[in-house]
């Protein structure tokens, strides 16, 4: 008896350790499951918070460049300047061509042309890197702009200089003196005139007349090779751009857009958005798209929580998903970039699908064809194609 009462003891207090340890293994598991379900519920509320959502965006091209060489998108590519040179790369990441321009240089490009100065030397460039002309002006270039067949370039004091017109084989046409005036801007527009229903390019130039007791902004227009063609004073709200779209001349300020002829005669009631602040423009189908940030926003810097798309008889504000520090237009959608997700909202549509970008953005540069951004990750730059 003793022994079997031994043997059956034995047996038993194996049988409990083992019913004890399964026991432990079991509930193991559910620990195991249920870590895992938080984790999963944890991962999603972080993903609709910072509104990455998905991440299917398409490739991610590392540009050979950095942030400090003045790195502008161009076409289908991405120009930069690297302190002596100035190279175009394609969005693929292969270098297209350099040209060098010496140092201390600056440049503008237009969809066709490039004009890069640096010190009295002036350089015009096509789209393949090939110098089309270069000379070397009688002052000092403060700075210049291009169009498709004309170069404005500004010579001298701030205040009273010279704007010299040049057609694109390099010979000046105009030179046109500012007096008591400081030249904000210039910039090239195709209109059709009272003399020729063909389009011409001309040039309109933004000024800051500070001789009366209140400045007053100015807007002139001038058709190379015949000079003046109109002049409006503006007030003395400061506008800071102008554009030409949907056959007008359009000037902004805090509180409005003007809309002008070529002679610069108002054609049309103000558009009112007093509050927001013009970010970008685009041109698609021959509907121009406005994008607006509010003003309050623009200079909290990186709080974009909503913008304003204004398109034909369309006048929308959008809600982001979450904080942005940058929006762009591109062909199909409206873009919203926090560091770790693009938001995207179809024209016609008004909610945003998020995507996790492929690296951590720190600044946004610009759009290239086909809906790719160029983007900064900290001091290196990359071409992203983007979700339309």
């Amino acid at each position: 008896m003793t022994g079997a009462s031994g043997a059956y003891r034995g047996y038993s207090m194996t049988e409990q350790k083992k019913k004890k340890k399964k026991g432990v293994s079991a509930q193991f598991r559910m620990l195991v499951l249920l870590c895992a379900l938080a984790l999963l519920v944890i991962m999603v509320m972080s993903y609709a918070v910072s509104g990455m959502g998905r991440s299917d965006v398409g490739s991610v091209t590392r540009v050979g460049a950095t942030l400090s060489q003045n790195v502008v998108p161009f076409g289908d590519s991405v120009i930069f300047y690297d302190g002596t040179t100035l190279h175009c790369v394609a969005a693929t990441g292969g270098n297209e061509w350099s040209y060098q321009i010496g140092t201390n240089a600056d440049y503008d490009s237009a969809e066709k042309r490039i004009i890069a100065w640096s010190g009295n030397d002036i350089y015009m460039l096509n789209n393949r890197g090939r110098l089309i002309f270069n000379d070397r002006m009688s002052d000092s270039v403060q700075f210049a702009s291009v169009g498709d067949k004309y170069a404005a370039v500004f010579l001298g004091d701030p205040d009273n200089g010279v704007i010299s017109v040049m057609n694109e084989e390099g010979q000046i046409i105009d030179n046109i003196t500012i007096q008591d005036q400081t030249v904000l801007d210039m910039g090239f527009f195709m209109s059709s005139t009272t003399t020729s229903t063909q389009e011409t390019e001309l040039l309109w130039v933004l000024g800051l007349d500070t001789t009366g007791t209140v400045i007053s902004t100015e807007l002139q227009t001038f058709q190379p090779g015949k000079l003046a063609t109109g002049k409006s004073s503006l007030g003395e709200h400061i506008a800071y751009s102008v554009y030409w779209a949907d056959n007008m001349l359009n000037v902004v300020d805090t509180r409005q857009i003007a809309h002008y002829n070529y002679r610069v005669l108002e054609q049309m009631n103000p558009t009112l958005i007093y509050g927001y602040t013009l970010d970008s423009i685009k041109e698609i189908r021959g509907m121009s798209y406005k994008l607006m940030i509010p003003a309050q926003e623009q200079n909290e810097g990186s709080n974009i929580a909503n913008v304003r798309l204004m398109y034909g008889n369309v006048d929308r504000v959008l809600h982001l998903p979450g904080p942005c520090f940058d929006v762009e237009l591109g062909t199909r959608s409206v873009y919203g970039f926090s560091s770790g997700a693009v938001h995207v909202c179809r024209y016609g549509e008004t909610s945003f699908t998020s995507y996790a970008m492929p690296v951590n953005v720190t600044a946004v540069l610009g759009m290239i064809t086909e809906d790719r951004v160029v983007v900064a990750s900290g001091s290196e730059i990359y071409v992203v194609e983007l979700p339309t």
